[in-house]
């Protein structure tokens, strides 16, 4: 709990891996600095819960999902994503778990395996601060994570939503603002906002970003926070990713 707030983690892994190369086993399971992938990202969550902040942790399996089942064993709950149509419809999946309880809940992809428990704490902390409905984590900078969504900010100032590279004009590409797909989100409404979330026509997928405009239009506050720590924002996608995982990873032990 954080401050007589239920806590909830949602960590995604359900995806394939199809840039790395997964074809017997999830991305999740390929290993960095001697793990699983799925044990770095999910350790920071368990200290947290260890600490009384985070109550319930659940894992979104789909693509060869009981692998991680069995290695994680009772250390989360875990629900399936049969058909892999996106992290809108990945985080949908915890609906029947948690979605009438009051409290907060972080999103998180489970092929980040660099965050720290800290980072999380920050990003509560935050929504606890400033009564977001919908916390982002950023990160600032005008090259690296090029594939991330740009952050797209009003006159005001305020977040009015997360534009993917594909989609993004040559300006729109310059913004230093990006979006590694971590949130907080006000558990209630998250599920309700993910009903209204509408599969992508191009990509038949649902994509998570849709929540913010959802949180835009409903006049609801949307707040920020920047990860001090950039390297933690790196998702593990291709061979190369892995190794600079590996990089890192040995070089904090």
């Amino acid at each position: 709990m954080l401050n007589n707030k239920k806590v909830f983690a949602i960590i995604m892994a359900g995806g394939k891996g199809t840039r790395i190369g997964a074809t017997d086993k999830p991305k999740v399971m390929f290993e960095v600095a001697g793990k699983p992938i799925i044990e770095w990202a999910i350790r920071p969550l368990e200290k947290l819960k260890q600490d009384g902040v985070v109550d319930r942790i659940i894992v979104v399996v789909g693509f060869f999902g009981e692998y991680v089942v069995d290695y994680l064993g009772e250390r989360a709950e875990f629900v399936w994503q049969k058909e892999q149509l996106g992290t809108g419809h990945a985080a949908k999946q915890a609906e029947n778990l948690i979605s009438t309880e009051d409290g907060l809940t972080i999103i998180t992809n489970g092929d980040h395996p660099l965050y720290r428990s800290s980072t999380y704490l920050n990003g509560l902390e935050e929504a606890a601060k400033s009564g977001a409905t919908l916390t982002l984590g950023i990160v600032k900078d005008p090259v690296r994570f090029n594939d991330y969504g740009r952050v797209i900010r009003g006159q005001d100032g305020k977040v009015s939503r997360v534009i993917e590279l594909k989609n993004a004009t040559e300006e729109q590409k310059q913004i230093e603002e990006r979006n590694p797909n971590l949130y907080v989100a006000d558990n209630k409404w998250l599920f309700e906002a993910l009903k209204k979330v509408k599969m992508n026509p191009l990509k038949k997928e649902y994509y998570l970003t849709d929540i913010i405009e959802i949180a835009v239009e409903e006049g609801r506050e949307v707040a920020t926070v920047e990860i001090g720590d950039m390297n933690e924002a790196l998702g593990i996608n291709t061979p190369e990713d892995l190794k600079e995982a590996e990089t890192l990873l040995t070089g904090r032990k």
